[in-house]
């Protein structure tokens, strides 16, 4: 028998931070194609987009 703990919010930002993403498509292989995630992060020397993931799509089926 298996018990799942109920997810209940208990608190919620009145001011939620805004996260600007983008993806950008940096290489695409036969069957692979690469991706960057960036997000805009705000510095003391202005706004700057950072690389925050980077991701490798697969056509074709499964991948270990």
């Amino acid at each position: 028998m298996t018990h799942t703990a109920a997810l209940e919010i208990v608190w919620r930002n009145p001011k939620p931070q805004v996260h600007e993403q983008r993806w950008e498509q940096v290489k695409q292989d036969s069957g692979t194609t690469h991706y960057w995630v960036r997000e805009l992060v705000f510095t003391f020397s202005g706004p700057l987009w950072m690389i925050t993931s980077s991701l490798e799509f697969v056509s074709g089926g499964r991948a270990a």
